[in-house]
């Protein structure tokens, strides 16, 4: 199945591609922004899924936003409460650790002040409840925010409907929409045809800051650590890897 607008076609799965190998290709076909993607002047409103995807996506370009004294907002889609739901963990004993990692990793990023909106859609039932997630941004959203968050196509059903929620009320609110791959790189590879190459960026950062993302991902411990003695951490050692990239990438 290579058509990428079939689910199928973005199963997540073991990396097909290593991180090393996409850094080599990105470093050769997407773009560098060299200007600030972001007019200071403009509200970030970063629209995670689940807590640690705002450090996976995005950790940089909040870190730079916020030293230019834009202002910042994240909205928590879910709690994350179903990461570990083959366990037998009970979830809201989960949800409000993942809370408190969360904390913690925007701590690592100087962060801590950032204004959060919990909005407690079910950890895997984001799509069911899209129109919950919808009409809560509406409420929030104001005009001339930058909105930011996982792409539409990127295999996570969650990721997806935030994806594809955001862009709707760009489109009708006529806000700027910025949209992170996070588990595209597993099930795509280099130049597949259906993603749209052309609209790829790449922010660059400072080695400090990527020291501070991967800080502030450490913080998320029960991402980190194996689940259960059969099953292995969230966090697989490739995302980790593509975590201590120089650049961070958005479609645009």
């Amino acid at each position: 199945m290579n058509d990428i607008r079939h689910p199928a076609a973005r199963r997540i799965a073991a990396p097909r591609i290593a991180p090393a190998v996409w850094q080599s290709w990105l470093g050769r076909h997407v773009r560098v922004c060299r200007e600030p993607l972001l007019d200071p002047s403009r509200r970030l409103v970063v629209i995670a899924p689940h807590p640690d995807d705002e450090v996976l996506a995005c950790a940089l370009l909040m870190q730079q936003h916020a030293a230019c004294g834009g202002a910042l907002h994240l909205v928590a889609v879910t709690d994350g409460e179903a990461s570990h739901g083959e366990t037998g963990q009970g979830v809201r004993w989960l949800a409000r650790l993942r809370d408190s990692e969360r904390c913690a990793g925007l701590a690592r990023l100087h962060l801590l002040h950032m204004p959060i909106t919990r909005l407690h859609l079910p950890d895997g039932g984001v799509a069911q409840a899209g129109s919950r997630l919808h009409a809560a941004l509406q409420q929030l959203l104001r005009p001339g925010d930058t909105l930011l968050t996982t792409w539409r196509l990127d295999g996570h059903p969650d990721h997806e409907c935030c994806g594809r929620v955001a862009a709707d009320l760009a489109w009708r609110l006529g806000l700027e929409l910025l949209q992170a791959p996070v588990w595209m790189w597993h099930w795509a590879s280099p130049g597949a045809p259906g993603i749209p190459w052309q609209r790829l960026c790449a922010l660059p950062a400072t080695r400090q800051a990527v020291r501070a993302k991967i800080a502030a991902l450490r913080a998320h411990h029960s991402q980190w650590l194996p689940r259960s003695p059969q099953l292995p951490p969230v966090l697989d050692d490739a995302i980790i890897e593509r975590a201590h990239w120089q650049h961070e990438y958005f479609f645009v």
